[in-house]
């Protein structure tokens, strides 16, 4: 999608989304950057961050068949966008979009900055 420059590099906001379906997750990431494109704020690309794998084992049956176990695996999938020289108000506005149309299955953690003159 298309990108505004940043002209100061100042961070505003950082937004983490988590689920388990990656392509679910660029899917929301492009869109994320396209609303942040239409409301004229600079916003870097996705940047994929490390996957997270739980891994666990449970007994198939109880009492006599204790070696006959099964292994599951659940891999968290994260990724970050950045949102820099935009207006506090701006970034609440985008931040409110993205949460009224968040997909099922998508975690989203927002960590914003606001900077005021001494």
């Amino acid at each position: 999608p298309k990108r505004i420059a940043s002209k100061y590099d100042i961070p505003v906001c950082n937004l983490q989304m988590r689920g388990y379906l990656p392509q679910q997750l660029d899917f929301y990431a492009d869109f994320a950057q396209r609303a942040a494109y239409h409301l004229g704020m600079p916003c870097t690309g996705t940047i994929r961050l490390p996957t997270q794998t739980s891994r666990w084992t449970v007994i198939r049956s109880p009492f006599v068949h204790k070696k006959s176990q099964e292994n599951f695996e659940r891999k968290t999938h994260k990724r970050l966008l950045q949102i820099k020289d935009a207006h506090p108000d701006v970034v609440q506005r985008w931040l409110q979009y993205l949460t009224m149309n968040a997909p099922a299955g998508i975690g989203l953690r927002a960590t914003t900055w606001e900077f005021e003159q001494l």
